[in-house]
């Protein structure tokens, strides 16, 4: 039987592999213990999060800042909650109050909270794609781009939901959008010919393709699909 520590390391590492299933049933034993650590409210509002939970999350992020005020993570968490529930004006308090803590008279929010707040709504979004919700999917990602229109990832994403969506024409712009900003970043290649495909331009999808192939010739994927076009 684990011990109080191990359950937490545990819980923790589980989180950390996004092995939320097992994360939730150490950390709820760990609160059977002692309700004494923010970290764990946090980690369990996360999880209530991505599971639709949504006001047992907001609870968990409250308890959390209830007992560490000063625990960006939860704020940062319970703000992006706020905006995924329409509660704009409460996401917006708690960014000024975190810019208040930290001194900073700017309006901006600094690129390390930026960086982790795109990467929160990235990660509903993927939930969301995950199961089929491409109009909601489509929306966290581009909040997570409002914040870091560099992110080429987080912007493929958008542009693979965008096309599940049946937004042909929305996504092949996001695609080439990255390739402008990065053209050695294969998966966004693929993607768009995978998008080209769809709209019946396999003239252009092949192309992409091999363009693929050219940087990359053990491109599994690039040489699956090019048999698509009769090579």
């Amino acid at each position: 039987m684990e011990t109080f520590q191990e359950l937490v390391e545990l819980g923790k590492q589980c989180f950390e592999n996004k092995d939320y299933g097992r994360a939730e049933r150490y950390l709820r034993q760990v609160l059977t213990h002692n309700k004494g650590y923010a970290d764990v409210h946090n980690m369990l509002g996360v999880i209530c999060h991505i599971e639709g939970k949504f006001e047992s999350a907001m609870d968990c992020f409250k308890e959390a800042l209830k007992l560490n005020p000063h625990y960006t993570e939860a704020v940062l968490n319970l703000a992006v909650l706020y905006n995924d529930l329409g509660k704009y004006q409460e996401a917006k308090k708690l960014y000024g109050n975190l810019q208040k803590k930290k001194g900073n008279s700017s309006h901006d929010i600094e690129p390390v909270l930026k960086g982790k707040l795109s990467n929160m709504h990235a990660d509903v979004g993927d939930t969301y794609r995950s199961v089929g919700l491409y109009k909601h999917a489509v929306e966290e990602y581009k909040k997570a781009l409002e914040l870091n229109s560099s992110y080429v990832d987080i912007r493929t994403k958008l542009g693979v939901a965008l096309r599940e969506a049946g937004n042909i024409a929305g996504a092949i712009k996001e695609f080439k959008q990255v390739i402008k900003e990065d053209s050695r970043y294969q998966m966004a290649r693929i993607q768009l010919g995978v998008a080209y495909y769809s709209s019946g331009d396999l003239k252009e999808a092949k192309k992409e393709w091999e363009a693929v192939l050219k940087q990359d010739p053990e491109n599994e994927s690039a040489k699956i699909y090019l048999r698509l076009c009769g090579k």
